[in-house]
């Protein structure tokens, strides 16, 4: 389904393509944005159909071993659920998207760029693109909610696929 938007600084064309895994079954909630001239604000307009989620229900996709996420994604930016099972470590690693994380329940240890901390529930963290960061969950795990912009279509394959296999 192709739908197109008009504002007063852009046209934009929006190709909506199926990407959110929940229960078995893929949603339709990404979409990509066609040329569009755009100054700095966003003027694209909604680019999804709005929808509600028990993130409990949606699937786990496995990341690394020990460590697993459910995702929600809208165009330009996606939520990732991520439990890091007790122990569990995400190696060092780096991508193009900005990252940012807020810690819901246990701990972890996040080095960002050589700093390292311990962070506990009600921390927060930011992570440039490109910026290398890895990750070991706290002695009784922890549950973290990491926002990516863009949505990283790695993670979003991998759910695709999870859902074939179903």
């Amino acid at each position: 389904m192709v739908q197109q938007c008009y504002n007063a600084s852009a046209y934009v064309q929006l190709q909506r393509t199926p990407l959110f895994l929940q229960k078995g079954w893929i949603m339709d909630t990404n979409a990509q944005a066609g040329q569009a001239s755009m100054s700095g604000s966003s003027t694209a307009g909604s680019s999804f159909e709005p929808a509600f989620y028990t993130v409990d229900s949606i699937d786990e996709v496995t990341l690394v071993e020990g460590i697993n996420a459910r995702f929600v994604t809208g165009s330009r930016i996606m939520f990732s659920f991520v439990h890091l099972a007790p122990g569990a470590i995400l190696p060092d690693h780096h991508h193009p998207h900005e990252q940012l994380g807020y810690v819901v329940e246990g701990s972890m240890s996040l080095n960002i760029a050589g700093d390292e901390r311990n962070l506990q529930p009600g921390d927060a963290y930011t992570i440039p693109g490109g910026v290398t960061h890895r990750a070991m969950g706290g002695p009784n795990g922890c549950l973290v909610l990491d926002a990516f912009s863009p949505p990283r279509e790695e993670y979003l394959e991998r759910a695709r696929q999870a859902a074939k296999a179903e």
